[in-house]
C-alpha cells in the first residue's frame, strides 16, 4: 500500500518553490478540477403589432386615427408587460412582411416631365398608381402613361436594361423617336402644396437614378444604374425600451434614432440570376414578401434591473427616416401586422 500511495503521489503534477527548491504539494485536487458554468437565466418578451387591439371587434373599426397604423402603435395593459430583476434584453427574431410598403408609394408616385416641340414648351405632371412595380413594369408604366399625355410624345419609349455588348446594365433609357421633340424629367419641389414632403425624400425622378442631366431638354437620355427600390432598409424604434441604454445608438443618416433593430429588404434566400431586362428581375422591395430574421448577434440593450417594462410605443422608419404609412385605401384589413421576439437577461 505505501509503494501505492507513492506510486499516486509521484503521477500527481506538484508545485515547486522556484526559490527553495522544495515542493510545496499538490496544486489541485483531482476530485474538483472545474467550475460549473451555466448561461444565465432568461425570459421572452414577445411583441405582435396586432395586439395594440384589445378585440378584433375593435379592430374592426380602427379605420384611421390613434393606433390604427401597424408602423406607429402604442401597446398598453392594466399592469406591467414584464417585472423581474433583468439587466439586458435584445431582439432575437423577426417577421416582416412588406406587402404595405410598395416602391412605388405617395413619396415615389410623381415626377414632372417637361416637353417641346417648335419653339413651344409643355409641361405636365406624371402620376402612377401605388403598387408593386419590378423595373420591366415600371418600364412600361411610364412608356405607356408618357406616350398618352400628348400626340407629340406618341413615339415615346422607356426601356429598363442597357446592353452595352460585355453585360447588361440595370439602367433606364428613354427616347422621344421624334428629332422634333424634346423631353427633360423634373423633381416636383420640396415642401410645396404638390409635394407636402422634406427633401429628404426620395421621388421618383431619384428613384430611376436620374440627375440634373435629365433636366435638360433632349431627344433622349438615361439615369444611373438602380434596382426600382422604395427602401432598402426600415428601422424599427421604442423609446420606452431603448431609453436606459448608455451607449446611445449613431448612424450616417441626417435623422438619428436608438433602435432596436434594422431590417434589410433582402430575403436571406435571395438570389437573382436573370438579367435586368427581363421581366423576371425583380430586386428585393420591388415586389412583397416576408421577410425573417434571426438574429446572431443582436444588440444587447442595458436595462435598469428595478424598473419594469410598462406601456410601450413602436415606430417603424424607412431609409429616408421618414415613418412609414402603409400604402393603398383598404391597408387595414391587409395582413401587413409584424412581429419580434425580445430575449430577456436576468445578469
Amino acid at each position: 500500500m505505501e509503494n501505492i500511495h507513492k506510486a499516486t503521489e509521484q503521477a500527481m503534477p506538484m508545485l515547486i518553490n522556484p526559490v527553495t527548491g522544495t515542493t510545496i504539494g499538490v496544486p489541485y485536487n483531482q476530485q474538483n478540477i472545474g467550475q460549473t458554468i451555466r448561461p444565465a437565466s432568461t425570459a421572452l418578451l414577445t411583441i405582435d403589432s396586432e395586439d395594440r387591439f384589445t378585440s378584433y371587434e375593435q379592430k374592426r373599426i380602427s379605420f384611421t386615427g390613434y393606433n390604427s397604423s401597424p408602423y406607429d402603435f402604442t401597446i398598453s395593459k392594466n399592469e406591467s408587460l414584464m417585472n423581474g430583476f433583468f439587466t439586458r434584453l435584445a431582439v432575437t427574431e423577426v417577421v416582416f412582411p412588406t406587402n404595405a410598403i410598395p416602391n412605388i408609394s405617395r413619396t415615389t408616385n410623381v415626377i414632372n416631365i417637361e416637353y417641346a416641340s417648335g419653339g413651344t414648351t409643355y409641361n405636365s405632371t406624371i402620376t402612377l398608381p401605388e403598387g408593386f412595380y419590378t423595373p420591366i413594369a415600371l418600364e412600361t408604366a411610364l412608356q405607356s402613361t408618357i406616350a398618352g399625355t400628348n400626340a407629340l410624345l406618341s413615339a415615346f419609349t422607356m426601356v429598363y436594361g442597357v446592353n452595352t455588348g460585355i453585360s447588361i446594365l440595370p439602367q433606364f433609357r428613354y427616347k422621344t423617336n421624334n428629332p422634333a421633340v424634346t423631353i427633360a424629367f423634373h423633381p416636383l419641389p420640396y415642401n410645396s402644396v404638390a409635394y407636402p414632403y422634406p427633401n429628404t425624400t426620395k421621388q421618383l425622378f431619384d428613384l430611376l437614378a436620374f440627375n440634373n442631366i435629365n433636366e435638360a431638354p433632349a431627344v433622349g437620355g438615361g439615369g444611373g444604374a438602380t434596382n426600382c427600390e422604395g427602401t432598402r432598409y426600415v428601422d424599427i424604434v421604442c423609446p420606452q425600451l431603448s431609453y436606459n441604454q448608455p451607449l446611445k445608438d449613431t448612424s450616417s443618416q441626417e435623422i438619428v434614432r436608438d433602435a432596436l433593430c434594422r431590417i434589410y429588404l433582402v430575403p436571406n434566400s435571395y438570389d437573382n440570376t436573370f438579367e435586368p431586362n427581363t421581366a423576371d428581375y425583380t430586386p428585393p422591395g420591388t415586389v412583397p414578401t416576408t421577410i425573417y430574421r434571426n438574429f446572431a448577434q443582436p444588440k444587447q440593450i442595458a436595462w435598469v434591473p428595478n424598473q419594469p417594462i410598462g406601456q410601450l410605443t413602436f415606430q417603424v422608419y424607412d431609409d429616408n427616416g421618414a415613418l412609414l404609412v402603409p400604402a393603398g385605401p383598404n391597408f387595414f384589413i391587409d395582413n401587413i401586422e409584424w412581429s419580434m421576439t425580445l430575449q430577456v437577461t436576468e445578469n
